[in-house]
C-alpha cells in the first residue's frame, strides 16, 4: 500500500508519516512536493493533505479528479471547506488543530477496510460533474 501525505510542516510530515507506518507496517509514505505545482504521476491508495485554505481544496479537488479511488484524509483550519470534502466524496475531514489521536483513529478505521463505496467512487459520476465550488 502507498501514501503520500502533502504538508507544509516537517514536522507535521513527520507525525504523519509515522502514524501511517505504525498503524500499517509496510506502508510505503512519500512526503508531496509543495513546490506550486501539482505533481499527479503517481497513483497512491491514501493521500493525506495537511493544507489550508484553497490550496489544500486545489489540490485535493485536483487528486480526486485525476485519481478517483483513492482514499484522501485532509486536514484544514477551515471548516468552511467540509462541503468540498463532501462533493469530492473524500474519507476524512479533519479540522485543525490537529490531534495526534484524531489521526491515528482515522487511519486505523482506514486500515480495517470502515470505508463506504461512494468513498472511493470518482467526484465525476454517471457523467454528472459534481464541482468543488
Amino acid at each position: 500500500m502507498d501514501a503520500v501525505v502533502f504538508t507544509k510542516s516537517r514536522q507535521e510530515y513527520g507525525m504523519l508519516s509515522g502514524i501511517l507506518a505504525d498503524e500499517s507496517p509496510g506502508m510505503r509514505v512519500s512526503q508531496g512536493s509543495m513546490d506550486g505545482h501539482y505533481h499527479l504521476e503517481h497513483k497512491y491508495d491514501i493521500v493525506v493533505v495537511g493544507v489550508d485554505g484553497a490550496q489544500g481544496m486545489e489540490l485535493v479537488c485536483a487528486y480526486r479528479e485525476r485519481f478517483g479511488d483513492a482514499l484522501v484524509i485532509w486536514i484544514t483550519d477551515d471548516p468552511y471547506f467540509a462541503g468540498v470534502a463532501i462533493r469530492t466524496h473524500i474519507f476524512d475531514f479533519i479540522v485543525r488543530p490537529l490531534a495526534e489521536s484524531r489521526f491515528r483513529e482515522t487511519v486505523r478505521k482506514l486500515m480495517a477496510g470502515k470505508t463506504d463505496s461512494w468513498q472511493r467512487m470518482p467526484a465525476c459520476w454517471r457523467g454528472m460533474e459534481i464541482d468543488c465550488l
